[in-house]
């Protein structure tokens, strides 16, 4: 199959993008990759910041459409009662991972690049996902009916983070652990996740918060300039 010259460009602007920051990557180094000529970038997409929101925007909608309809299947199975908290995780959790394992190579960029955009551009994460972070948060207060809104949020939150640090292709644990764990193995590492997302969930429903002073007083304790001679 042919690949479109606007194709080619958002292929190769994504995996540029996912191996150097935003600032680092020019549009020529682009169109060299893509082999296309540079007035064709200008000519398709315009600006290098309406490039890259147009390689986040093109995964996100399959990458929505996936956890939604997954959600659908859950309701569906559930008569339309509360789902299960684990049914939530697997909604939001498991279409990243069926993308990343069978979407092709440019996932993995995605990923890398989706990690960074907290530290770079939060407005963009905010107008692409925020809508379909709603739908998931009033489907975790129909779950978690006892939960504060405060407890909802972090949750969310933390979720999303987490999963974001496992796809983000740092492989720290793989190190860390000498090699008996790894990010690259993505399906392993989505067992761990989830379940360590559903037990977070679980705790925030009957809204157990940690009580940190005295952790804080303790270490103000051993911190202090006496200890330290």
């Amino acid at each position: 199959m042919q690949i479109s010259t606007s194709e080619k460009i958002l292929n190769a602007a994504e995996e540029l993008f996912a191996q150097s920051s935003y600032d680092a990557v020019s549009i020529r180094q682009i169109t060299n990759k893509a082999d296309v000529k540079l007035a064709l970038a200008h000519y398709h997409f315009g600006t290098k910041e309406a490039l890259f929101n147009a390689v986040i925007e093109r995964r996100i909608g399959q990458l929505s459409q996936s956890r939604l309809q997954l959600l659908a299947h859950f309701r569906q199975q559930n008569d339309e009662r509360p789902l299960q908290i684990e049914q939530i995780v697997h909604a939001f959790v498991m279409p990243y991972l069926f993308w990343h394992l069978n979407g092709g190579e440019g996932w993995r960029s995605y990923a890398r690049i989706v990690s960074t955009l907290l530290g770079y551009n939060l407005a963009l994460l905010q107008e692409q996902f925020d809508g379909g972070a709603r739908v998931f948060q009033q489907e975790m207060r129909r779950t978690m009916p006892e939960a504060d809104e405060a407890s909802i949020q972090w949750g969310f939150d933390f979720m999303v983070g987490v999963m974001c640090n496992t796809f983000s292709e740092v492989d720290r644990i793989g190190g860390l652990s000498e090699g008996l764990c790894s990010t690259e193995n993505k399906e392993e590492a989505c067992s761990y996740l989830i379940s360590f997302i559903v037990a977070g969930l679980e705790r925030l429903a009957g809204n157990h918060k940690q009580e940190l002073s005295a952790s804080l007083a303790l270490l103000k304790s051993l911190t202090a300039p006496e200890n330290n001679v």
